[in-house]
């Protein structure tokens, strides 16, 4: 399993918004042009990244001078993968690990989807149970022993 660009650069975004809604949550709108430069994103890439994000209910929006995009909700209640099945949709290691593959001739007996189901669910399981709140506190540590 490899994430996209598109679900690297969400998760990004989403720090960004996260950072700024900590920081003052009752104005935390950041204009998409900060964010995109910051990380040397494009735009417009960006902006088609948070329109999903946003019907998902994850960012809210907020027009006029003082307005842009914020988290819809806290930090420590947005899951991780709500931002990665939102953007990437279903997440797994590849190869033949389909329960109902039927093209696979030695499924029955098969070690390789054994393996590959159990990362999956692993990967499930730590996506499923990580906050973006959680991600941010890592990051932010890294940065400072940097």
């Amino acid at each position: 399993m490899k994430l996209s660009t598109k679900g690297k650069y969400g998760l990004i975004a989403m720090a960004d918004l996260a950072i700024a809604y900590i920081n003052n949550p009752n104005d935390s709108y950041l204009v998409l042009k900060t964010i995109a430069n910051k990380r040397n994103i494009s735009e417009a890439y960006l902006e088609r990244i948070i329109a999903k994000l946003k019907k998902a209910d994850l960012v809210r929006t907020q027009r006029g001078s003082l307005g842009g995009y914020s988290l819809a909700k806290h930090p420590s209640e947005i899951k991780v993968s709500e931002v990665l099945y939102e953007l990437e949709g279903k997440l797994d290691v590849g190869g033949c690990s389909e329960v109902n593959d039927k093209s696979c001739k030695v499924k029955e007996n098969c070690f390789s989807q054994i393996v590959c189901e159990e990362i999956n669910v692993k990967i499930r399981d730590v996506i499923e149970n990580m906050t973006i709140e959680d991600v941010l506190k890592s990051y932010l540590n890294k940065m400072k022993e940097q």
